[in-house]
């Protein structure tokens, strides 16, 4: 199993256009083959801040999650503000 984080920080004035972009993405994504966990979440602090959690059977599930956004042609680029910092996590117990 394949575990990751992503916290995204959103420019100023673009959280809704985020929103309305994983509204249409989080349910296709979660179809995807190998796919087993994948869900966003608002900071309650600051709300230009994002938190993805996503569990993938494998590197090749994950590898073709990447693929499938660029399919739905999903380019966050140009509403962060900042990279993402994407973690990735091992099952221990």
């Amino acid at each position: 199993m394949l575990t990751f984080t992503t916290k995204l920080t959103v420019q100023a004035g673009q959280a809704q256009a985020f929103e309305r972009m994983m509204c249409i993405a989080v349910p296709k994504v979660r179809e995807e083959p190998g796919n087993h966990a994948y869900s966003f979440h608002r900071s309650t602090q600051d709300p230009r801040v994002f938190l993805l959690y996503a569990e993938y059977e494998d590197q090749a599930a994950f590898d073709a999650y990447g693929a499938h956004l660029r399919e739905m042609d999903i380019d966050l680029r140009a509403l962060l503000d900042g990279p993402p910092i994407v973690e990735f996590y091992e099952e221990f117990a």
